[in-house]
């Protein structure tokens, strides 16, 4: 059975968690994780593109030429697409992009994603306080994990501040609260670390 790395606030290993059971039977099909990070990618589009059609634009509505007589084309307004400042065909509107996927199927993709990263030993629990506020101290941290250079999620609670403040100037650590996580941040991470308390830490 695999089992999480623990470490204390000196990068230093620590016992060994076992993977709860129900994280590690998480198993589900690769097209139900690829369904959930594109629903959650679609949901984060802002969807405001906008064009205006040729009855948007400005323009007269007057004929451009006369009908016949020049041996040029016939035309009609100036606002056609095909005219320069003219309107655009088939452009985009605004648009809600939002995909909806069921609470049950996010679970399963989140917990399949996190079984990912445990089975491959890219799952780091961190016990205790780090030992100062200073993106220094977190990239030695790192540095003794061997995970500088690599592109980490640093998952800690809200009110573990001296965390979050620490890691989250350094270019490739994402350091967010467990509640703002997605399948989309564990699938674009190379290692998870998270700040747990355990015992009377």
């Amino acid at each position: 059975m695999a089992e999480i790395k623990v470490f204390d606030n000196k990068g230093v290993a620590g016992s060994a968690l076992g993977i709860p059971e129900k994280l590690a039977k998480a198993n589900s099909a690769k097209g139900l994780v690829h369904q959930v990070a594109i629903a959650q990618l679609a949901g984060s589009r802002q969807g405001t593109a906008s064009t205006k059609t040729r009855g948007e634009v400005k323009g007269s509505t007057v004929k451009v030429r006369r009908q016949k007589g020049t041996g040029r084309s016939r035309q009609g307004d100036k606002r056609v697409p095909h005219f320069r400042g003219g309107g655009v065909v088939h452009g985009p509107k605004p648009r809600d992009y939002t995909q909806a996927t069921p609470r049950k199927m996010r679970q399963r993709a989140f917990a399949t994603v996190v079984n990912s990263r445990a089975q491959n030993d890219r799952l780091f629990i961190l016990d205790g306080d780090i030992a100062e506020v200073k993106t220094k101290a977190f990239a030695q941290l790192l540095e003794t994990l061997n995970l500088a250079g690599t592109k980490v999620l640093f998952l800690a609670d809200v009110s573990q501040q001296e965390y979050l403040r620490s890691s989250r100037n350094l270019p490739k650590v994402q350091a967010q609260t467990v509640e703002q996580t997605s399948v989309v941040d564990v699938l674009n991470s190379d290692n998870v670390c998270a700040r747990v308390r355990l015992g009377s830490n």
